[in-house]
């Protein structure tokens, strides 16, 4: 799960690091509650 996450935000954040940042935070924020 860890190795997906980052392979995903790696080629997202190539692409669009502003919107899988936000998206990323959201989503942490409700998997870590």
């Amino acid at each position: 799960m860890y190795i997906t996450d980052r392979m995903i935000g790696h080629k997202l954040g190539e692409f669009a690091p502003t919107r899988t940042f936000i998206r990323h935070t959201k989503k942490d924020s409700e998997s870590r509650r």
